[in-house]
């Protein structure tokens, strides 16, 4: 039998062939860690296969206990040796169980997962987060719908006092950047289609292509995308802002409805502004595909009017036209939408903005498929 001891604590080793008892007395704390040692080389070197750990003598003992018995635990998980307690106190057992290192065990949980499953998993979830997003934006559109009809037959219930600025930012402001963009299209648009149409002595038909086009779907489609990066994310940002200083709360706790309040102007600004954008969208990029045309073709610009008045009817412009209106409904619901979700700090805010401007594209285009495929459904 050897035999570690001091006046506080003592170690004592009963080896019998393959088997150690090792039986701990006195105080087992930080005080008395010198007595014991973490190396464990004799239980390798008398060739041990089972180790036995005795807590009947204990009569105080820390948190080095667990110390202790954790680095026993890995030395023979290490070596295939079988440990046990014995004699130990319901008091020890729950101790241990508390402040016992769980490291190792996480770390095999997480080597069992593979990362095919960990790439499941982490879809499935993306998945939930999406659904639960959707349900509640198509919630929000309900409650939206019903009270857009209310306000209809009672238009005092709004706050209109700030409905000209916000119809200025959405529309008169976004004027400049949106006839240039849609009047580049329109160049390019005139540029690729003549060098086609050019092959088969069509000239004239770049008319159609231009009218057509751009009036159904490129100008309502370049417009959305421009007013739901400038005013989505402006409401998304304003509102977010609000909601995280708690401004949203007050007016909430004043008694004010948030969305005659707040967000019903601002999605009526958008949609009387989206029109009138688009309308003037229309000229300025058919404009741009007379300058191609001019360019391109061996054409005039009174046979250019002459076939856009042939090609082009009513049905077709107020066809974008009211792709416009639905576009602007939903870019400017959207950005509310996301900022009333804002919570959190400052990087809520810039968050939920880029979270509308990505959900906005995204709705028009969706928006746009589906009407295309309706409207030729339907014959329009």
């Amino acid at each position: 039998m050897n035999k570690l001891q001091n006046t506080d604590s003592s170690i004592r080793m009963e080896e019998s062939g393959s088997k150690i008892i090792l039986h701990l007395s006195g105080s087992i704390t930080q005080k008395n860690a010198t007595e014991f040692k973490l190396k464990f080389d004799f239980l390798k070197q008398k060739k041990i296969e089972f180790v036995f750990v005795d807590f009947s003598e204990i009569n105080d003992y820390d948190t080095y206990l667990v110390v202790y018995l954790n680095s026993l635990s890995e030395y023979c998980t290490k070596h295939n040796i079988e440990l046990e307690f014995v004699n130990i106190s319901d008091k020890i057992q729950q101790f241990i169980k508390v402040f016992k290192s769980r490291k190792k065990t996480e770390r095999t949980a997480e080597e069992d997962i593979s990362a095919s499953k960990l790439h499941i998993i982490h879809i499935g979830e993306r998945a939930v987060v999406f659904f639960s997003e959707l349900y509640k934006l198509i919630e929000y559109l309900g409650e939206l719908t019903i009270k857009i009809t209310k306000s209809i037959f009672s238009p005092s219930k709004i706050r209109w006092n700030d409905f000209g600025e916000l119809f200025a930012n959405a529309g008169v402001y976004a004027l400049p950047i949106s006839a240039l963009i849609v009047f580049l299209i329109g160049m390019v648009t005139g540029y690729q289609g003549a060098s086609q149409l050019k092959q088969f002595g069509a000239d004239i038909f770049i008319a159609d292509l231009i009218g057509i086009s751009l009036t159904r779907t490129l100008s309502p489609m370049l417009v959305a995308i421009l007013v739901a990066g400038r005013s989505g994310s402006a409401y998304a940002a304003e509102l977010g802002t609000m909601k995280v200083s708690e401004e949203i709360d007050a007016l909430k706790s004043m008694g004010f409805d948030i969305t005659y309040f707040l967000v019903l102007p601002r999605i009526f600004a958008v949609m009387l502004a989206m029109p009138i954008l688009v309308i003037v969208c229309d000229f300025v990029g058919i404009a741009g595909g007379l300058i191609s045309a001019l360019m391109s073709l061996d054409i005039t610009i009174t046979a250019f009017i002459n076939r856009l008045q042939m090609a082009l009817s009513y049905g077709d412009v107020f066809t974008g036209v009211f792709k416009g209106i639905v576009f602007a409904f939903l870019i400017s619901a959207i950005g509310c939408f996301k900022g009333l979700q804002a919570k959190g700090g400052a990087s809520a805010v810039g968050k939920y903005t880029t979270s509308s401007v990505v959900a906005g594209v995204f709705l028009i285009i969706l928006t746009d498929a589906i009407f295309t495929f309706l409207f030729q459904a339907l014959g329009i």
